[in-house]
């Protein structure tokens, strides 16, 4: 009973020499596969033979060790071979997933969690490593050239008299002494033009503060307040890990191969970025509570801040017509600062006695 075959199919042979497909049956006795062709018997180990796993519904490919190949459609056969072979088990299951819907949508459910939890916590991780790798004379170019692009594309020269700035350099430098900012920090007055009232901070500590929003403050220690929480963006390099978050593919290849200079390109799309763009609640928090720690040690009520954030949200609001939605960006500081009545109430919880 051995020596009997346990089946017997009809193959496609080639016989590995010329390209010519004849057909032949295939046979498993035993331990062996043998294969007749016109007339001619050939006789393999099982374990000789390579089986490819299977992909789909195409047919199956039994690799012989001299070279040839035979192709078939009987699945459950190659199945049968596999088991000879040794790799039966695992391919027979692979090709049990691969066939089985529930399967397939849930490998695809895991990817998709995966590429979820990469995107809301790999990405802001790789963002900070590759933002607070960067050399200061490479993050003290990508704030000259944005600059630049600032003043090409957004404001104007200031129109604020010359001892208003130095007040307001005075003010600046005694809060930036008071969070620890780098010498290198500056401010620059701009027109905002189109951006209204607003304030940016920039790469290598450069803040850029608008004309527009000292008119709108009644008081300095309001303009203390937005000096101190742009300097909080300074310190955490939040307008570098904005654009890099949003530039994922750059970001991931900056990390990994250390090529930091390709970051510089960013400069000319960061202007951009940081008027059109929204920061992240984490950013704004983070930012706040810099501006709520310099008014703790300056002795600033912090409702100073909550009044200015609110003179701007009502700004707002009259050039939108609405209540304020991100839907209408009308261009002013609050457009970069989303959840304004919230970060109100938080700073207000600090105002109380």
């Amino acid at each position: 009973m051995t020596n009997e075959p346990q089946k017997t199919i009809e193959v496609t042979y080639f016989d590995g020499k010329v390209s010519t497909r004849r057909e032949a049956m295939l046979s498993l006795v035993g331990e062996r596969v043998t294969i007749v062709c016109d007339g001619e018997e050939q006789s393999y180990p099982a374990t000789a033979l390579q089986i490819p796993p299977a992909v789909g519904s195409i047919r199956r490919t039994i690799r012989l060790p001299d070279g040839g190949v035979c192709e078939t459609s009987d699945h459950d056969f190659v199945a049968e071979l596999e088991q000879h072979v040794g790799n039966g088990t695992k391919a027979t299951l692979l090709h049990r997933w691969e066939k089985s819907l529930v399967l397939v949508a849930a490998a695809l459910g895991g990817i998709a969690l995966i590429v979820v939890l990469f995107m809301r916590f790999g990405v802001p991780a790789l963002s900070r490593q590759a933002a607070f790798a960067l050399p200061p004379a490479m993050e003290s170019s990508m704030g000259r050239e944005s600059l630049a692009v600032l003043d090409r594309l957004f404001t104007k020269p200031t129109k604020l008299p010359a001892d208003r700035r130095a007040e307001l350099t005075a003010l600046f430098r005694r809060v930036a002494a008071a969070g620890g900012a780098s010498p290198g920090c500056r401010i620059e007055f701009r027109n905002g033009g189109r951006i209204g009232a607003n304030a940016f901070a920039l790469p290598s500590g450069i803040v850029i503060i608008t004309d527009q929003l000292v008119e709108l403050a009644k008081h300095d220690d309001e303009i203390g307040a937005i000096l101190s929480h742009e300097l909080g963006h300074v310190r955490q390099r939040h307008a570098l890990r904005h654009v890099l978050q949003n530039s994922a593919t750059g970001l991931i290849m900056a990390t990994l191969t250390g090529d930091l200079v390709s970051i510089t390109s960013l400069a000319a799309t960061l202007p951009t970025a940081l008027v059109d763009a929204s920061f992240s609640r984490t950013f704004e928090r983070e930012a706040d509570d810099a501006a709520l720690a310099w008014m703790k040690n300056a002795g600033v009520p912090p409702h100073r801040y909550a009044e200015i954030l609110g003179r701007l949200q009502a700004q707002l609001d009259a050039r939108t017509g609405e209540a304020f939605d991100k839907k209408h960006p009308a261009r002013n500081y609050l457009s970069t600062h989303p959840d304004t009545g919230d970060r109100i109430r938080r700073i207000m919880k600090d105002d109380r006695p």
